[in-house]
């Protein structure tokens, strides 16, 4: 037993199957398209005894085939048959017959299995699916599912500011970030590196006040990253009771928020001190700041407005004295997703 390596000088490619072996490595099976919408040897038919392939190119275990079609197929009758076949047409990499050729090939109930047997020379990819109802040899231009592989393209890389034009399908990757193509921009996916999870310490402020929960106090920020998105709970306990301000309880955010929405989260508060619970809801004012939740609301009886003996309920901010005065173990949690920047 022995390795062999190759292509060397002294061993370069000397078969066709040391050639399919490495280039098959290339590039995945599929047609040559950025986009399956596309006709690239895209199988039609409209009720005759033949299937239409369109003009194109693919790959197949390392070797290329080309249509400048389009290539009639014929259809294998079911004329002596008792149900609808499903069947196959497929492009056939053939090392003995040394091509690559569609191939119609005939399945029963479901349709046949591809064969992928590139150590005997024979691998098969999928262009489409075809229905020949009980007896007949025909297939009806509805009865045609498209199979088509893409071929699709490598992970780009590059810079900000010098983009190469935007694939659809295709990865680009500009230092740690990661972006998909759709054939007009580069979306960007997530960033490479980034703390998916980790916890912060909010900081509470009342107008330019920064408001103490006491010594040794609960105070803390959890967040959880997905790409652009940012899920956060923040919950406080107080070890103390901090003096009321006139204006309303505010707290950072671990990132900043998107600059142009409004981004609402669940508030629960629970009492310690028999003031009972409420479920309120907390937001972001980008137009005020952009990292920090800036309004805490619960929604409170206002009386009478509009039409006469209606009730309507409205909402207050929290501060740090009401509608709940924040004192020694009362717990205030904030949960919720937003957008970053």
């Amino acid at each position: 037993m022995a390795f062999t390596s190759f292509p060397f000088s002294s061993s370069p490619l000397s078969t066709e199957a040391e050639y399919a072996l490495t280039a098959s490595r290339w590039g995945n099976d599929g047609v040559h398209t950025d986009d399956l919408s596309s006709t690239t040897l895209k199988v039609t038919a409209n009720g005759t005894s033949s299937v239409s392939i369109a003009a194109g190119s693919g790959f197949v275990n390392g070797a290329t085939v080309i249509n400048d079609g389009p290539y009639l197929l014929p259809v294998v009758s079911n004329s002596g048959g008792s149900s609808a076949r499903k069947d196959l047409v497929v492009l056939r990499y053939d090392a003995s017959a040394d091509s690559i050729t569609p191939v119609y090939k005939t399945g029963a109930a479901s349709a046949p299995a591809l064969t992928n047997s590139p150590e005997t020379g024979v691998v098969e990819i999928p262009l489409a699916e075809c229905t020949v109802a009980a007896g007949t040899s025909v297939v009806a231009s509805g009865a045609v599912v498209d199979r088509r592989w893409g071929v699709g393209r490598p992970v780009a890389y590059g810079v900000p500011g010098a983009r190469r034009p935007s694939r659809k399908g295709q990865l680009l990757v500009e230092g740690n970030d990661l972006y998909l193509g759709d054939g007009t921009a580069w979306n960007y996916v997530g960033t490479a590196g980034t703390t998916t999870w980790g916890t912060y310490t909010p900081i509470w402020t009342a107008g330019s006040t920064t408001v103490n929960w006491g010594s040794g106090s609960n105070n803390v920020g959890r967040y959880k990253l997905f790409g652009k998105t940012c899920h956060l709970t923040i919950q406080v306990i107080p070890t103390g009771n901090p003096p009321g301000y006139d204006d309303p309880l505010q707290v950072s955010l671990p990132f900043a928020c998107h600059n142009s929405l409004r981004q609402l989260f669940t508030v629960t508060f629970t009492s310690s001190n028999s003031q009972g619970s409420a479920v309120g809801a907390a937001m972001t004012y980008p137009t005020e700041s952009t990292t920090k939740i800036a309004r805490i609301r619960f929604p409170v009886s206002s009386g009478s407005s509009g039409s006469p003996g209606a009730e309507v309920i409205n909402s207050v901010n929290m501060h740090t004295n009401e509608p709940f005065n924040m004192r020694t173990g009362d717990v205030l949690t904030i949960s919720g997703t937003y957008e970053l920047a």
